[in-house]
């Protein structure tokens, strides 16, 4: 007797994945895009009330983002200039208060901008915001690859997980493991 492709075991992988997810995927794509316009919609004609949240947004994006670009660079800097005056443990401190300050004075420039940018919905949308849109996407994308690179961090390795963190120690004889 011969057994129907429905009987089969669920394939795994990547490609088996893509393959149950592609017509769902699909199907959403127009209810989405639906929902973004309607949403959008809705910004722009209360552009007044969502101009300050918009800004404030944009400065903790930047926060983060510069922040983190910056502990990236200092890492990378340490490591490739060890001896050299403002990276030795002693001047830590100094360094971490100009960059904050600078981190700061970056994020808040770019959310002014934000604001400004969003004074007036007749100018929107615009090709500046959109390709600055696309660029701030990109820019963690991009960075993060070169960091990687840089840094040596690899993803792949068997003894970490996906987050960055040690995975917990193996259990002991006798005990079982528990997730």
């Amino acid at each position: 007797m011969r057994r129907s492709e429905l009987d089969l075991p669920r394939r795994r992988g990547v490609a088996a994945q893509l393959r149950r997810w592609t017509i769902p995927a699909i199907g959403a794509v127009t209810p989405v895009g639906l929902i973004i316009v309607n949403i959008a919609a809705f910004i722009v004609h209360n552009l007044a009330q969502f101009r300050l949240g918009i800004s404030v947004l944009a400065f903790v994006s930047g926060l983060m983002l510069n922040s983190w670009t910056a502990l990236k660079i200092y890492r990378v800097a340490k490591i490739r200039f060890p001896h050299f005056g403002p990276l030795e443990e002693s001047n830590q401190e100094v360094v971490l208060m100009i960059g904050m300050a600078l981190i700061i004075g970056i994020s808040f420039v770019e959310a002014l901008f934000c604001y400004q940018g969003l004074s007036n919905e007749a100018n929107l949308p615009n090709a500046p915001t959109f390709i600055l849109g696309v660029v701030a996407i990109a820019i963690p994308i991009l960075l993060q690859g070169l960091f990687g690179r840089l840094l040596g961090e690899r993803s792949d390795s068997a003894d970490e997980r996906v987050d960055g963190y040690p995975l917990p120690p193996p259990p002991g004889p006798g005990e079982t493991w528990r997730p």
